[in-house]
């Protein structure tokens, strides 16, 4: 009887524990099966991880010419910054501004060309080795104004100015590391 007893209480509890557990699944289910909420409407900005360029709203050739001068701005002044420039240095320092914004320019200049560009595919190269001739030509000129930069410095901001001029990658000196 004991035995009888035993297994029916057995029974019992595995069909309350079945019961319970698809409870559970139902109502996780539930959840799953709402309707996503409604997309944003045309023309608000994106937001979350997923609003890769494709989404993202196109700027005007002003807009980003804006943009990228706001950052060099910026950027040039937590370099003049972390710098402390003494005042000799400082007509060398307006030097290297003037050519790098010269160079930032010339280099710059070429994205929005787009409507007068060849049609053939001779055309394109020759084109893209105007540009990157001219591009030579201004690394060139920006790397002299460097340099005479570079020699008004003492170690410690040479430390400094090695690590944060012209950071490639996020958040560090140089080229990212692979």
């Amino acid at each position: 009887m004991m035995d009888a007893r035993m297994r029916k209480n057995g029974l019992n509890r595995r069909w309350r524990h079945g019961l319970v557990a698809l409870a559970l699944i139902g109502a996780a289910g539930a959840g799953f099966a709402q309707q996503p909420a409604p997309a944003a409407p045309m023309g608000s900005a994106p937001t979350g991880p997923g609003a890769g360029p494709a989404v993202r709203p196109q700027m005007t050739p002003e807009q980003w010419r804006e943009r990228m001068q706001q950052r060099h701005d910026a950027e040039v002044k937590r370099l003049e910054g972390l710098l402390n420039l003494r005042p000799e240095q400082r007509a060398a320092w307006e030097e290297l501004l003037a050519v790098w914004s010269a160079h930032r320019e010339r280099f710059f200049s070429y994205r929005w060309e787009q409507s007068q560009r060849p049609v053939t595919a001779l055309g394109r190269l020759q084109e893209r080795e105007e540009r990157l001739a001219a591009h030579l030509e201004a690394v060139r000129s920006l790397r002299e104004a460097v340099q005479k930069f570079y020699l008004q410095l003492d170690d410690a901001q040479r430390d400094v100015f090695d690590r944060e001029f012209m950071r490639w990658g996020k958040g560090g000196g140089g080229p990212r590391q692979r």
